[in-house]
This record gives C-alpha cells, structure tokens and sequence, in this order.
C-alpha cells in the first residue's frame, strides 16, 4: 500500500509539474505574440521561440553580461528593469540604456561570434526570456522577416542616441529630466497625476548623463511648471504645461515618443522622442481628471 500510494504522489507531482510547464509556455507565446518584434511572424516560429526560450531571474544587481562577451543570446524582458552600461579604467559608469517588460536586447547574438559592446545589470529583481544566438540564426535562415525585425530594432536604437546626442547638445537639465517624467507618466491619462520612480532616482540620473545632485536640483528647478517631489513620488499638475516647457528643443517625429500625450497634448507631434524609458505605471498611478 505505501508503494502504491507514493506511486500515485509520484504521477500527481509529475502531473502538476507538466500542467506548469504547459501554462508557461502558454503565457510565454501570448506574451511574444504581443510584441512588435513576434507580431506577425507565423505561428509554428513563434512556438519554436518558445520552445528553444529560457526563462531566467535575475536578482537586483547581478550581471547578466558583460561588455566583450560573446554575444550568444537575444534577450526579451519578461519584467523587472535592466541596465545597460559601459565602464571606463578608472570604475565610472555610464548607463547607455535602461530596458523595461516587453524590450528586446541583444541583437548583435544574430551574427555570430560577435561581442557585446556593453554591460548589462539587473537594475531591480527582473525575469528575462533568453534566446540562444544558434536558434535566433537558424530562425532567421529560415523566415528573412527575422533579419528585417533585428535591422528595425539596431535602427531604433541609433535613432535614440542621435536624440540622445540633441538633446545632451540643446536642452537645459531639467528640460531632460521633464522629458524623462513625461515618458515615465506615459500610461497615466487626465490632466495631470502622481506616480513614482520604478527604480532608484540615482540610476535615472546616470541614464541622462547626470550626477545625483544635478538631478535633483533640476526636479526642484521644475516647481514652477507644476512638479512636486515628495521621496519616489512625482506629481505633475499639468502634462500639457511640462510638454511646453520642454518639446520646443527636440526634434523628434510623430510616433517616435514616449511620452506623447494625445489628444491631451496639443503638441504632441513635437514631444521628445528618444525611447530612453517607456512605462505605463497601472494601479499606482493616481491621475487627475
């Protein structure tokens, strides 16, 4: 009888075990399925993705690669905040990207033998998809559209870095730091609305370039446009206000920012563009009407 009965605890747990293994293949293939990158390729490659992806966590601060590295793996958040950083001789760091759910990195794993040309860190307790180069490059022999996924993503980031560059070159700190909040704010709608960072305040500093000082004394710069700082949490009076007081330097096209605000916005065609950062913030957020 105790054979038999730890015979069926046996089949139970291996039942269970499949049963979740199934669901996170499940919510796996929804969720690429929902990224420009996966969208519209076939089903059956999407699957293959799947199959070959593992998932992986990564605690707070530990190294997912470092610069030089060979390039072995396409990454996809599945959540949390990942850094991307290059290091000089002397210890200082400047952080090249920050990369949130549904971001794709790592597309120099497409052409083999290739290194990464930066560091990446888990900024906060993060879970991330990660493709091998070899299944990457065997999905790509077999269906172009892969390549053409990889080439738009690589544009992108170009694009984000001549922005980057404008912006270094032609807007004041906080002008940088109101672009910043108003991609942060990016799925709050109303008026105006608090939220608060989703990391620490040092690395948004580090990603603009910043000393911590110089960041904060540039969200106290932005009271009189109707920012008030109270520890993580921002509240911003009026988006349209912050959008007037900081799009007139940039360059960027329809579509290309993160933090336009629609109809709300009356120059929203003119909002900065660069993809630093794009979040929607959900139950936290508290908007006004």
């Amino acid at each position: 009888m105790v054979e038999i009965g730890a015979i069926k605890a046996y089949i139970f747990t291996y039942k269970q075990g499949v049963e979740e293994i199934m669901a996170v293949a499940d919510e796996t293939y929804k969720f690429l399925r929902g990224l420009p990158f996966f969208a519209a390729l076939p089903e059956t490659m999407i699957q293959r993705f799947v199959k070959a992806g593992r998932i992986v966590k990564y605690t707070k601060k530990q190294n997912i690669f470092l610069k030089g590295d060979t390039a072995d793996r396409l990454f996809v958040v599945l959540g949390g905040w990942v850094k991307l950083y290059s290091e000089t001789n002397e210890g200082e760091e400047a952080v090249v990207a920050l990369f949130k759910r549904g971001d794709v990195f790592g597309e120099a794993a497409i052409f083999g033998n290739a290194g990464y040309p930066f560091a990446a860190e888990a900024a906060e307790e993060t879970r991330i998809i990660e493709i091998s180069g070899d299944d990457l490059r065997a999905q790509a022999r077999e269906n172009h559209e892969v390549m053409v996924r990889i080439m738009d993503s690589m544009s992108r980031e170009m694009r984000n870095l001549q922005m980057e560059n404008e912006h270094l070159a032609l807007m004041s700190a906080p002008q940088r730091v109101g672009c910043l909040l108003l991609q942060l704010s990016a799925g709050m709608i109303g008026k105006g609305g608090t939220f608060s960072f989703p990391y620490d305040k040092s690395l948004a500093a580090a990603r603009l370039g910043m000393k911590p000082e110089t960041f904060s004394r540039a969200l106290a710069q932005l009271k009189p446009v109707g920012i008030t700082v109270n520890g993580p949490e921002v509240t911003v009076d009026s988006f349209s206000t912050l959008v007037d007081y900081c799009c007139s330097h940039c360059s960027a096209l329809p579509g290309e920012c993160a933090g336009t605000r629609g109809e709300s916005c009356e120059r929203a065609s003119t909002c900065p563009g660069k993809k630093l950062i794009q979040i929607g913030l959900g139950a936290q957020n508290r908007p006004r009407d």
